[in-house]
């Protein structure tokens, strides 16, 4: 069975901007195997919003297609139980200036016990999990 891994925003941008700092590794991680992805409705939510307003609702659709066509793509819904949760990773790792979305992310990782991000946001190693690409 391929490995788990979780999809940040960060890695979204950079795969779909060629103009991105890290569009390279991103593009290099997507082409080299197929792993079973996963990401939340809160990380969709927040590239979709990335794109919209920084390159116009074209862009923000390119995203829409991009994620339609991951094939095997789950996608975390989120409700009040889970906002308890991250709540409590938020007082948990208070002072690591985490946002909500990290938190979130964190949160759905420790449960599913995915312990591979492909993203470019530190806060993403903060319990244990290997970030890729190497920031």
């Amino acid at each position: 069975m391929s490995e788990s891994v979780f999809l940040d925003s960060g890695i979204l941008i950079a795969f779909l901007n060629v103009r991105d700092q890290w569009h390279d590794q991103a593009t290099t991680l997507f082409a080299v195997g197929k792993p079973r992805w996963s990401t939340s409705f809160l990380v969709v939510s927040e590239a979709y919003s990335w794109f919209l307003h920084r390159h116009g609702e074209e862009a923000a659709r390119s995203l829409r297609a991009f994620l339609d066509n991951l094939d095997g793509l789950r996608l975390f819904n989120v409700d009040v139980n889970h906002h308890r949760e991250v709540l409590q990773m938020l007082d948990r790792l208070r002072g690591a200036k985490l946002t909500y979305v990290d938190a979130s992310s964190l949160t759905l990782m420790e449960r599913h016990k995915i312990r591979k991000v492909w993203g470019t946001d530190h806060h993403l190693a903060l319990t244990g999990a290997e970030v890729l690409p190497r920031i």
